[in-house]
């Protein structure tokens, strides 16, 4: 009777709840699948090079493409059961630096100074990567790394990012991820303030606060919010600042849809 009512359970646990969501890349579903349901373009090998960067910024943490983590003094660090979304699994304007990271770290048993250290090993990771993630928006994209037209890269930047983070924490693993308020917030950041979306950014982010209450789940909370983006991101691109992007995209022949 046990094991019937374990397997009815499990049947009514939805399907991209069970395992890590991987970049699918040409595919219906996965990171790259999500990263076109919000952004209003047509699929191109230019914006899947662009996604796929952004992605492996976000999931390959080891060894040469994080240098000098396990160095010394910080070569008795481990990762623990948390794996690869320990790190970078935060939104894009967010610190780098999670209770899942601390809980990590007193176990290291380390004076304050070589804390400070693995701190600023962090620190300067994630502007690295960061610089990686705006240099390919600004080329997929056409858009400027200074002045004003820097604000959007950085737009793009986080709403491609953050949607990333929202695939994984509709995944089993998300124990070492990030607060998920924290990475909604980093999305009404990137809408209002980012893309200058105006009025309609605003409607769209009370939507988004909106989930924190109605939503305990993280899980269900990450799937609402990602359908909240699909269906209203891509026409507020089109329409912000008076079509702005939709004719710089038409410019650089970029095809929306």
């Amino acid at each position: 009777m046990k094991k019937r009512i374990l397997l009815l359970l499990l049947l009514f646990i939805p399907l991209n709840f069970l395992s890590a969501k991987s970049f699918g890349r040409g595919e219906k579903t996965g990171h790259e699948a999500d990263a076109y349901s919000v952004f209003p373009f047509e699929r191109s090998k230019i914006l899947s090079d662009w996604f796929e960067a952004v992605h492996k910024t976000i999931d390959y943490p080891y060894n040469a493409y994080f240098k000098g983590l396990r160095d010394a003094p910080h070569q008795n660090f481990s990762w623990g059961s948390y794996g690869h979304r320990l790190f970078f699994h935060w939104g894009f304007n967010g610190r780098p630096w999670t209770p899942q990271i601390q809980e990590r770290i007193d176990l290291c048993h380390w004076d304050p100074k070589t804390i400070d250290l693995f701190q600023r090993k962090l620190i300067d990771e994630q502007a690295r990567r960061n610089k990686i993630i705006l240099t390919a928006t600004s080329e997929a994209l056409h858009l400027s790394m200074s002045g004003q037209l820097r604000e959007y890269t950085n737009a793009f930047a986080s709403i491609l990012y953050d949607t990333h983070l929202l695939g994984d924490y509709t995944t089993t693993r998300i124990e070492p991820l990030l607060d998920l308020n924290s990475v909604i917030d980093d999305l009404k950041t990137a809408l209002y303030r980012k893309l200058k979306g105006g009025d309609e950014a605003l409607r769209i982010n009370k939507m988004l606060d909106n989930t924190k209450k109605q939503f305990a789940d993280p899980r269900e909370r990450a799937a609402k919010v990602l359908q909240i983006m699909q269906k209203e991101v891509p026409q507020l691109i089109l329409n912000a600042q008076g079509g702005y992007f939709k004719r710089h995209f038409r410019e650089w022949g970029i095809e929306m849809r």
